[in-house]
């Protein structure tokens, strides 16, 4: 113990004389690391010393972190409790005696400790939480620094020492991390102990409402425990009825902008109480203090959420009728804070983006705490000189190269009976010819017509399987595809294949070309060669049978005369009259059946010729 005495009386950083100590201290079989008789053996001698140093310390009326303190050269030195830890500190980080023990230290530092040295306690030990936090610590320590802090807390007072708390419970959130189950709220229990007194009685010579104040207190009962509300119907109409009275006295009674501006929010910081005072005398000007009001709304709002809070069971969820309250008392709330000045607007958006964090706390609890963490990804080291090559591939790439290896192992592949085949129209277009039929009762946005996929692939199967049905595409859609013997009879009617006044045009035209073209080859044939094609036709047609259209087509020829070219555009002129004046299907059949037997007989008599 004399030499730790010396130790921390030496000047210069520990890393010269830390480890020297221990091995004149204790004498370890190895040089650089202690066993676990030699760690236990360290640790009682450190904390007795750490013990006479605490009583030392207290006796001569100093500071425990400043017992020691000297001025050397004009700078002052440090404490010998710090000076003490911080070479033990050196000792865990090194690994060269156990981990835990800066953390035990530093327990009994603190138990030893009144309230106002623990503050310089954990000061320090805010200093070395970067060191404190590295995994060989805390791996050691983090169950007795969990504990550690659990009993400051426990020691400090809630309404006096917040700030005090506040830091604990920031160092443990920095301490510990994200996904540390033990620092979690799993089953989102509150705290129904806070409970918060006020008058029943109505006291003598106030000038308030009483009724109000007992109700407007009374809401800190369903604030403090939210689920109550959720099964107890008797209960909510309770509070709903409470908060509408109070909502209503905060639209009657608005705070004007000098009311708000007089408002000072650093003077709440340097006088922050956690809770409000109860007293009825107090009412009138609790009414107009804009912080009042902020924290009775906010805590309606923080309620409200808990009863939307998502990931609950059905027996949990609010019924219709609370979900249509609570969405109208939530308006009403947020526009009340709205109007609280000083920056109402602002103030609700902070409010609402931090509820809306919690919402995800809350899933993220629900999922089981997932860790946040990723491990980084270990990248391979390459050898020096040598560059790694892309693999190349025979076929452009991974995929089609084992494609193609695979060829040689399944040669029958591609003709195997179980493998896919394009299906026949009929068999394709049969989900679709379902959705059409209306008795079905199948919806509109669950039609196969909507998938786009299904489509393209049904219009290139008919495409190569039924032309007749790809051509009713540009007119009936992709509906008109279908096959007409899947549809039933009163949707088939719509798509069936009628003749339009445009395909009656289209063949007109057609009958007047064909009619133009054989005068033109009749005016082309001189009259000579006709007259011998007509009587060297003459004796082939007594001859031989020939069909009853070209008999009368040959007599025809060879009874009329040469047609001049007057005649052919009289003649056409003629027929275009006819055909505009409305010639009728039949003239045409019976036109389109003279100009074949005429075109029949002269490719008779070219055979006799």
């Amino acid at each position: 113990m004399d030499l730790f005495r010396q130790a921390i009386l030496r000047q210069g950083p520990p890393e010269e004389f830390a480890l020297l100590t221990v091995q004149e201290a204790i004498k370890p079989q190895k040089q650089t690391k202690l066993v676990q008789d030699e760690n236990q053996l360290l640790e009682n001698i450190l904390r007795s010393l750490l013990q006479e140093l605490v009583a030392a310390a207290v006796q001569s009326g100093q500071k425990v972190m400043k017992y020691g303190v000297s001025i050397v050269d004009g700078e002052s030195s440090q404490g010998q409790i710090p000076r003490l830890l911080d070479i033990v500190l050196y000792l865990c980080e090194k690994e060269h005696v156990e981990g835990g023990m800066i953390f035990q230290l530093l327990e009994d530092l603190t138990e030893m400790s009144t309230m106002r040295n623990c503050e310089d306690v954990f000061g320090y030990i805010e200093s070395k939480q970067d060191i404190l936090g590295k995994p060989e610590l805390f791996a050691r320590g983090k169950l007795v620094m969990l504990r550690t802090c659990n009993q400051l807390l426990r020691r400090l007072s809630k309404a006096n020492d917040v700030v005090f708390c506040g830091r604990i419970i920031m160092f443990l959130a920095h301490f510990f991390p994200l996904s540390e189950r033990s620092a979690v709220n799993i089953k989102g229990v509150f705290n129904t102990s806070n409970e918060t007194k006020y008058e029943t009685e109505v006291p003598e010579g106030i000038s308030i409402d009483f009724n109000f104040y007992r109700t407007l207190w009374s809401l800190q009962e369903y604030f403090c425990n939210p689920p109550s509300l959720i099964n107890a119907p008797g209960k909510w109409h309770k509070f709903i009825s409470s908060l509408t009275l109070v909502l209503n006295t905060f639209e009657a009674q608005p705070l004007s902008d000098e009311e708000g501006n007089a408002h000072n929010p650093e003077d709440d910081a340097a006088t922050f109480n956690i809770k409000y005072l109860t007293s009825s005398k107090l009412m009138g000007l609790e009414l107009k203090d804009p912080s009042f009001r902020r924290h009775v709304l906010v805590q309606c709002l923080i309620l409200f959420d808990y009863l939307k809070e998502p990931g609950k069971s059905e027996k949990e969820l609010p019924s219709e009728a609370m979900k249509e309250e609570i969405k109208t008392s939530e308006e009403r709330a947020k526009k009340l804070l709205e109007m609280t000045p000083p920056k109402g607007i602002d103030f609700l958006h902070s409010i609402e983006h931090i509820l809306e964090r919690e919402r995800n706390w809350v899933w993220w609890k629900r999922d089981g705490c997932p860790p946040f963490e990723k491990q980084p990804v270990k990248k391979k080291l390459v050898q020096d000189g040598t560059k790694k090559r892309r693999p190349r591939w025979s076929l452009g790439n991974r995929e089609l190269s084992q494609l193609w290896k695979w060829a040689d192992h399944y040669s029958n592949a591609l003709t195997d009976a179980q493998r896919v085949s394009t299906p026949a129209i009929t068999k394709y277009w049969k989900p679709l010819a379902e959705d059409m039929d209306e008795s079905a009762g199948i919806e509109a946005e669950y039609h196969h017509k909507n998938n786009r996929v299904y489509c393209w692939k049904g219009l290139r199967f008919s495409a190569r399987q039924d032309l007749e049905g790809f051509s009713r595409f540009t007119e009936h859609g992709i509906e008109g595809v279908v096959p007409l013997e899947l549809l039933p009879n009163e949707v088939r009617a719509r798509y069936q294949a009628k003749p339009s006044e445009r395909t009656k045009r289209t063949k007109k035209e057609d009958t007047k070309n064909s009619a133009q073209q054989a005068d033109e080859n009749q005016i082309a044939t001189p009259p000579s060669e006709m007259d011998n094609e007509v009587g060297q036709a003459d004796p082939e047609a007594s001859a031989a049978p020939m069909d009853t259209d070209a008999g009368i087509a040959t007599v025809n020829i060879s009874q009329e005369e040469t047609p001049t070219p007057e005649d052919n555009q009289k003649q056409s002129s003629d027929t275009d009259v006819a055909q505009e004046a409305g010639q009728t299907e039949a003239d045409t059949e019976a036109e389109m059946a003279m100009i074949d037997g005429e075109t029949d007989a002269e490719d008779v008599t070219d055979t006799a010729g």
